[in-house]
Parts: C-alpha cells; sequence; structure tokens
C-alpha cells in the first residue's frame, strides 16, 4: 500500500494577470452585470472545473458583483441631502428683500 506523504502545496493567492486575464476572456464585465448570480455562479463553476488556474480569481469577481449589486440595489437620492430636505427645497419659495 502507497501513503502519500507528500505535503500539501499551500493555497496559491490571486494574480492580477489571471485575474485580468478571466475578466477580459471567460468573464467579461456586461456577462457579469446582465447575468444573475445564480448563473453567473455556475459559471465560475465550470470555470474552476476547466479551467483550475483561475480557481483564486473567481471568488473574487463573484464579491465584487455581489457589492456592486447591493450598492446599487438601494434608493437614488441626491448627493448630500436626505430625501426629505430635497422634496421640502423644492416647494421653497425664495426670501424676499
Amino acid at each position: 500500500m502507497y501513503l502519500n506523504t507528500d505535503p500539501t502545496p499551500p493555497a496559491r493567492k490571486p494574480c492580477i494577470r489571471d485575474l485580468a486575464t478571466l475578466t477580459s476572456t471567460l468573464l467579461p464585465p456586461a456577462l457579469v452585470q446582465l447575468s444573475s448570480l445564480k448563473q453567473l455562479k455556475r459559471r465560475a463553476r465550470e470555470i474552476n472545473a476547466t479551467h483550475p488556474h483561475f480557481q483564486e480569481e473567481t471568488p473574487l469577481v463573484l464579491a465584487w458583483e455581489e457589492q456592486r449589486r447591493q450598492r446599487l440595489s438601494g434608493e437614488l437620492a441626491i448627493a448630500g441631502r436626505s430625501r426629505h430636505e430635497a422634496e421640502l427645497s423644492q416647494y421653497a419659495q425664495p426670501a424676499r428683500a
């Protein structure tokens, strides 16, 4: 019986070159933004199975897209003023001298 006593290699760190290749060829930004998260996760698993050298970078793309969607899911508002203040200033009349 043979026992594998070789130490397992440490996990690789994400590489910016691999990330650039991944986002320009296999997961372009338009595809990432237009597909549902369920489809995006399935695509990431498929990429990890067929291109194992991208296993460190696909979770980054997924996390960034989830953060982007969460950031943009809120209500749009005027920067620097609350919604209530914006509504009040719409009806305010200028002061007369």
